[in-house]
């Protein structure tokens, strides 16, 4: 009866152990997980664009999700099961050597051999594969991503069968390497089963030596054999785990590329006393990206609460200048005040605190027209906002939602025009000194445009407005109009 109750034990334990190790190891994995995406992006939030452009943001959203995800392989499928293939290996071969000390030393040997040997070969064979397929899925996602939000243009173009075309190309690559992996999947697999079965055989032939040597009961024969095939389980997954290793440390590279990166620019913790809250000035400021000059010399002054047009065609350096204010880039020459203070004394908080900006293109965030408006504000009331949106023409875009109308992701439920007018909203909606909008008026038309422009003016009357355009109509209610060509000042 022992050797019987032993096998109904074991299996009773080992259905118990297996559904607890997976209900702690996927709990633990899952935390983790959640941890290592608020670990990089709060790496990420701080870096300024000098940073970041390097990396385009499906890339960066591979790296968010892909990249992440493919870290799970580290403490599910390779700390985790080597450990438990440590102690069940150790338990078990001592187990076999209190039956008979040959046995125990015979499975203690092939587990060792089978836990590292084939773990060690999978590993070899499919790291150079592992990495090709973190950089296959990343050049994927990308192009995915450029063709889903570029189709508009692409077919404008004629352009859109030679992305297809692209897009397939990237896919068979991410295909083929997928194909070389589940290759040496199978192959390893086979080996581990292969090895689990000489085992078998092996502890069979000394067990019925035993047997016939009177040392084993005929009945614990059966206990040999089924606890020496059973403890083949807790080595059986290693040899995938780390043939995946080398996909894990090209993810976990990937990571540390962007974590390892530092902003170039440094906020004080003190901070200021602003003298004239609203007031701009520019001081013979020259700026350049890398080696191409963008701004030139650029002097300006704007007193708190007048209302300034900054004209000038594409390229000509109008939105430099809100980078510039807002500390996204360093410049090079001159210097920036706000509020008769220097832009680089101000602690990041305050500086955000002195300007509310719509920039270009305008970005909206899944979610209803409430929630990206209390971006702005997160204590404006419904009436507040929706009175403001009346003012806007966009009363009718609710429908019967309010305020809870979802807006899609980036707006996309929503018409060009009322993106366009819902981030202006937004940037009235807070009570800042200074206000900067980069195109307010482009994509609208006239009447719509006026409407804007009419509630721009007069929401706030004694904000200082910057308004960023390049058309020329309505220029005469600034009270200064600022051309820029090349990156200087016209006067």
């Amino acid at each position: 009866m022992t050797p019987g109750g032993g096998v109904r034990g074991f299996a009773i334990a080992r259905t118990a152990g297996r559904y607890f190790e997976r209900v702690t190891t996927h709990e633990a994995t899952f935390r983790l997980l959640a941890q290592l995406r608020s670990w990089f992006y709060a790496h990420l939030e701080p870096l300024n664009p000098a940073r970041l452009r390097h990396f385009r943001s499906a890339d960066l959203l591979n790296r968010l999700i892909t990249d992440i995800n493919s870290l799970d392989n580290l403490y599910l499928r390779v700390i985790s099961p080597s450990l438990i293939a440590l102690v069940t290996g150790l338990l078990v071969s001592l187990f076999l050597g209190w039956i008979a000390p040959s046995l125990g030393v015979m499975l203690f040997v092939a587990l060792l051999v089978s836990g590292l040997l084939i773990p060690m070969l999978g590993h070899k064979l499919g790291a150079a594969t592992g990495r090709e397929m973190v950089g296959h899925t990343s050049a994927l996602r990308q192009r995915t991503l450029s063709y889903v939000q570029g189709m508009m243009e692409l077919h404008v173009y004629s352009a859109l069968e030679l992305q297809q075309q692209e897009l397939n190309q990237a896919q068979q690559a991410l295909l083929q390497a997928q194909l070389r992996m589940s290759l040496v999947s199978g192959m390893v697999a086979a080996l581990m089963t292969l090895a689990a079965g000489l085992t078998t055989l092996l502890a069979l032939v000394i067990g019925i030596n035993l047997v016939t040597e009177g040392v084993l009961s005929p009945a614990w024969l059966a206990l040999v054999v089924f606890c020496v095939l059973a403890s083949f389980e807790s080595v059986a997954s290693l040899p995938l785990a780390y043939q995946y290793l080398g996909k894990t440390r090209a993810a976990a590279e990937s990571l540390q590329e962007v974590t390892q990166q530092r902003s170039d620019i440094h906020f004080p913790d003190t901070a200021v006393v602003i003298s004239n809250p609203g007031e701009i000035q520019l001081d013979q400021v020259g700026f350049a990206y890398d080696d191409t000059p963008v701004l030139r010399d650029v002097s300006l002054q704007v007193s708190p609460g007048e209302k300034v047009a900054l004209v000038g065609h594409t390229g000509s350096g109008k939105s430099s200048i809100i980078n510039l204010l807002s500390r996204f880039w360093l410049y090079q020459q001159g210097r920036i005040l706000l509020g008769g203070v220097e832009v680089e004394s101000y602690p990041e908080q305050q500086l955000r605190e002195q300007m509310a900006v719509l920039s270009q293109p305008v970005q909206l965030f899944a979610g209803s027209v409430r929630s990206n408006l209390q971006l702005a504000d997160p204590q404006a009331s419904d009436e507040q906002m929706l009175a403001l949106l009346d003012q806007l023409g966009l009363t009718e875009m609710l429908g019967n939602d309010g305020l809870n109308r979802e807006v899609g992701e980036s707006g996309n439920r929503l018409s060009g025009g009322q993106r366009k007018r819902l981030g202006i909203a937004r940037a009235m909606l807070k009570d800042a000194p200074i206000l900067i909008l980069d195109e307010p008026t482009e994509g609208l038309d006239n009447a719509t445009a006026v409407q804007v422009m009419q509630s721009v003016f007069g929401y706030r009357p004694g904000q200082t407005l910057l308004i960023i355009t390049h058309h020329l109509q309505g220029l005469d209610r600034y009270d200064q109009v600022i051309r820029l060509d090349q990156g200087r000042r016209l006067d």
